[in-house]
């Protein structure tokens, strides 16, 4: 269809209150074939412009339009549109992306966005969506925003949409994620002890490798190099599909301790040894982690009276253990098999007897071994040190402090 210029037309609507209106034509695809669907703007009451400063509002609204600026818009809803996203774009994600970003999109965003024409969804829009769950996580806030611009690219990409809606969201505070407890190495030890098989292998694989519990499901026995004595982690669990690693960096080899080779042996030598993975059930499926948690880990902390942990929680205390240990943070990534540095950080949690430490050492530093410091008030404190100058220069810099604060 050939771009023409157009002025449109300026017409009083309206009774009690008449408004402005003005009318054109914009070109829309529909179901691949261009037209032009009649348009409506209303450009503000009559008893506050005249008709004149309509025409002007009008012809910058044409503008973009008449310059060939704007692309055709789709005739479409989102809800048409997300059937063919779906269709063309996620089959091609692997199962666990593919199960995330669908679920998304049928439980929050549809009920919200499916009437809506396509090109009808602005920032502003996507901004009051997303402000309906400040109070919901982090995570949630994030997971709508990474759907939404996964769903808005695609149609940028094929031209249905000239700009992403989702850029320039500003998304709401949120409630703190709840980080899964890091377990102690005496709690460790207790469950092993405790915990009947096969949970008490998958804990000292876990607890020994810091495996993920995905890739930890999904061991064959062949994947145990006893030479090398490496695992070899190339597969990963999603709600009962066999898959590739969470990343590209996930595909990696474990080396494994004594504890955790003869946990194996033992276990391989066993009844438990049903099949070519580790850990199968009575009826030879791959084990659910939810089941485990249910039926493995929740009995022990009833009956033991345990503040609650998850799988995460053996991670987490593996990724701790080595953090503390000084292991080098390039090693502790390729261990946890993360695509960053920063992942990696983010799963260590210094315990309270490490701070304690670190403390002490600050004090130390800044004190001195010998130095002593004794509160005499709130405002002011006495240093008792050998040399007078440097008390004199602490007691005149409390001084200044406080005379600030006063």
């Amino acid at each position: 269809m050939q771009r023409r210029f157009q002025a449109g037309g300026i017409r009083k609507r309206g009774r009690r209150s008449p408004v402005w209106e003005g009318r054109y034509y914009e070109p829309v695809l529909v179901a691949g074939e261009l037209k032009k669907v009649r348009r409506a703007v209303v450009l503000g009451l009559c008893s506050e412009i005249t008709k004149g400063k309509a025409k002007k509002r009008f012809q910058e609204i044409l503008r973009p339009l008449n310059e060939g600026l704007v692309s055709p818009a789709q005739a479409m809803t989102f809800a048409d549109f997300c059937v063919r996203w779906k269709k063309d774009i996620l089959e091609n994600y692997r199962p666990s992306t593919k199960w995330f970003y669908g679920a998304t999109l049928d439980r929050w965003i549809l009920p919200y966005f499916g009437d809506w024409p396509l090109g009808g969804i602005k920032t502003p829009d996507v901004q009051t969506f997303l402000n309906q769950f400040r109070h919901y996580s982090e995570s949630v806030l994030r997971h709508l925003r990474a759907t939404l611009s996964r769903v808005f690219a695609t149609a940028v990409d094929w031209e249905y949409l000239t700009r992403n809606p989702v850029r320039g969201l500003k998304l709401p505070a949120g409630k703190p994620v709840e980080r899964a407890r890091v377990l102690s190495p005496e709690e460790i030890r207790l469950l092993i002890a405790r915990l009947a098989e096969p949970y008490r292998t998958m804990v000292i694989i876990m607890a020994g490798t810091v495996i993920r519990e995905s890739e930890l499901l999904a061991l064959k026995w062949t994947d145990f190099d006893w030479v090398r004595r490496v695992i070899t982690v190339r597969r990963s669990l999603y709600r009962g599909h066999l898959g590739l690693t969470k990343s590209e960096k996930g595909t990696r080899d474990i080396p494994f301790g004594e504890n955790v080779g003869e946990a194996v042996r033992a276990l391989r030598n066993s009844a438990h040894n049903r099949g070519e993975f580790l850990f199968l059930t009575e009826r030879g499926k791959i084990c659910d982690p939810r089941v485990v948690e249910r039926r493995g880990f929740l009995p022990l902390i009833t009956k033991l009276k345990l503040a609650p942990f998850s799988w995460r929680s053996f991670r987490r205390s593996g990724a701790t253990a080595l953090h503390v240990n000084h292991v080098p943070l390039k090693v502790q990534q390729e261990i946890l098999g993360h695509a960053n540095l920063e992942m990696s950080l983010r799963y260590t949690e210094a315990e309270l007897a490490y701070r304690r430490s670190a403390i002490n050492l600050l004090e130390e530093a800044v004190f001195g071994g010998n130095n002593k410091v004794k509160s005499m008030d709130a405002n002011w404190t006495r240093v008792e040190v050998s040399d007078p100058l440097q008390s004199r220069q602490m007691i005149d810099s409390k001084a200044r402090a406080c005379s600030s604060v006063g």
